[in-house]
């Protein structure tokens, strides 16, 4: 499952501006903002172009565990 909290640490952590990503990454700024506030889901499309735009492979910003619990649970 996504984690948002890793993408906005990644971000953080590297001194990236919101705004340069998510003009590469063909999103609004907002809609970046309210993904790294967990107030928007982030889409499978967003979340690909938000990895290729900071190359990074598609499983950085998912949280195993999550996932694994979802997975058992049918989700």
């Amino acid at each position: 499952m996504f984690d948002r909290k890793r993408l906005k640490r990644f971000i953080l952590e590297r001194g990236l501006k919101q705004k340069v990503i998510a003009k590469k990454a063909d999103i609004t700024e907002h809609q970046l903002s309210l993904i790294l506030q967990g107030k928007r889901k982030c889409n499978i499309d967003e979340y690909i172009r938000l990895c290729v735009t900071l190359e990074v492979p598609f499983t950085q910003f998912i949280d195993e565990e999550k996932l694994s619990e979802a997975t058992k649970r049918g989700a």
